[in-house]
């Protein structure tokens, strides 16, 4: 089997490690009319499309639904209780939209329920709205002091608003009550305030509490290679997984009690995946295609989880059934291809990319993961004409760009090389977005050109933007490459 290119490798695991979190949007949000609100101070609640669930699912939500409304039109005590119960069941099929308003509604009607501010910090987390969620667990824990959940949870929220003071405060808050949790927190906080021996403290005392979580290895590798230690940083990437931490918080684990059906057993799984815990949750998607044979969604996640468990084949199959089923589907395509790799079959990987990037030509990350790889497989002629005629179609996109200006600036035929081309890409793309990376690149194609003082130059002005942005492993990466550029001679060598 061919040796592959670390970068093809990392690409394939960065997108097969999306997949489960990707096939996760259950809840298409196309409403019906709204639940209007009995009083001026409440919103009104859109209520989701019901004709394309499953039967059980379908009926539970009418029932909700219909208490709901009727509690509505009597208004009166309870009315919060109403609200955020329906939200909760919403939330539990992640219909966010209409959880929302229920949550907003209870709060408005209960200021004094943690709950409902909770469930709603934890809503806008899982939707990526940051600043709303910190200003509801800071709300939970003003109405329950004490409340360890929401403390840990603003302290994640935090940590991705890239406000380390507040962050590392709440982990340390938590420490003696969630140590694995409050220990990888800590470490993120010191990995990214450039404190690499923390960070390594940290980041080992979690993996002691927690074994399953592999994927701190990552974090690991990032701290040791700060340090300019490569080889335990490349010892700690090949052990990377998806097992993460999960603390315990029952406001939040009672949700997935709620729902019913395919679609219950498919978050089952995925939590139980997030967790690290494999083997549980190939057992609920297995459950869930029990339910629902034609369920692309379960028969795609436990493919992705087969393959943690290092059951390749039996992930190729069910892969396999998924991508034949909706062969339009990206994100089998490209859990089917990791598998692929895994197993050896390089060529196969290659078709099902050629496949999708048919279906769907405007898909960049297959059209460059097929670049990188039939390269990786010293198919450069044809990875030059992929990326080639990716890039006249779309001309404005970066990704592809830059993949071909690296391929035409360092390929080791040096018959396809074509210096000036590529910098000419590489210039481009670096005066649209002048990211670290794309200064490495034009220092590349100036390299191929023999311009040996300007790519110096040009690999500085990248170190020094990777600096700007406190971005600590590219820092080091790039910090590595710079003497390539040094000498009488920096053009690529022919390999």
């Amino acid at each position: 089997m061919q040796r592959r290119s670390s970068r093809a490798r990392q690409m394939v695991v960065t997108l097969v490690a999306c997949v489960v979190a990707g096939t996760a949007t259950l809840a298409v949000q196309q409403t019906e009319p709204v639940l209007p609100a009995p009083r001026e101070d409440l919103v009104a609640v859109p209520l989701p499309r019901l004709d394309e669930l499953e039967p059980a699912v379908a009926d539970q939500l009418r029932e909700v639904a219909a208490t709901l409304r009727e509690r509505t039109a009597r208004a009166g005590r309870g009315l919060a209780e109403a609200y955020g119960t329906a939200a909760r069941v919403y939330h539990a099929y992640e219909f966010f939209e209409t959880a929302e308003a229920g949550y907003r509604n209870a709060l408005r009607l209960a200021p004094g329920d943690n709950r409902w501010a909770h469930l709603l910090g934890y809503l806008y987390q899982q939707t990526g709205r940051f600043e709303e969620s910190a200003d509801q667990f800071i709300g939970a824990l003003r109405a329950r002091a004490g409340d360890y959940a929401s403390a840990l949870r603003l302290g994640e929220v935090y940590l991705q608003l890239n406000r380390y003071v507040e962050a590392r405060a709440q982990f340390d808050g938590v420490a003696e009550v969630f140590p694995a949790a409050a220990a990888n927190g800590l470490g993120e906080v010191a990995l990214r305030d450039g404190r690499f021996e923390d960070a390594i403290r940290h980041f080992e005392r979690a993996l002691d509490r927690v074994p399953e979580a592999t994927s701190i290895h990552y974090s690991l590798a990032m701290a040791y290679r700060g340090l300019g230690n490569l080889a335990d940083a490349q010892a700690h990437l090949l052990r990377r997984g998806a097992g993460g931490i999960r603390a315990v918080d029952p406001v939040v684990d009672e949700l997935q009690t709620l729902a019913r059906g395919e679609r219950a057993l498919v978050m089952r799984g995925r939590r139980a995946y997030d967790a690290g815990q494999f083997a549980e949750a190939a057992e609920a998607f297995r459950s869930a295609l029990a339910a629902e044979p034609s369920s692309v969604a379960a028969r795609l996640n436990l493919g992705v989880t087969l393959s943690q468990l290092g059951d390749l084949a039996g992930a190729a199959e069910h892969l396999q059934v998924a991508f034949d089923t909706e062969p339009g589907d990206g994100d089998a395509g490209r859990a089917l291809v990791g598998a692929l790799l895994g197993l050896g079959r390089d060529a196969d990987a290659i078709e099902i990319l050629t496949q999708i990037t048919t279906a769907n030509p405007d898909d960049e990350d297959a059209t460059v993961g097929l670049g990188i790889l039939l390269a990786d497989r010293q198919r450069y002629e044809d990875a030059v004409a992929v990326l080639g005629e990716a890039n006249r179609r779309f001309p404005g996109r970066a990704t592809t760009a830059t993949t071909l200006a690296r391929l035409l600036a360092s390929a080791p035929v040096l018959s396809l090389r074509d210096g000036r081309r590529a910098l000419e890409l590489a210039e481009a793309v670096h005066t649209s977005e002048p990211a670290p990376v794309h200064a490495e690149t034009v220092a590349l194609a100036l390299a191929e050109l023999g311009r040996c003082a300007e790519a110096a130059d040009w690999i500085g002005r990248a170190v020094a933007a990777a600096e700007a942005t406190r971005d600590i492993p590219e820092i080091a990466r790039l910090r590595n490459e710079a003497p390539k550029y040094t000498g009488v001679s920096c053009r690529p060598p022919e390999r």
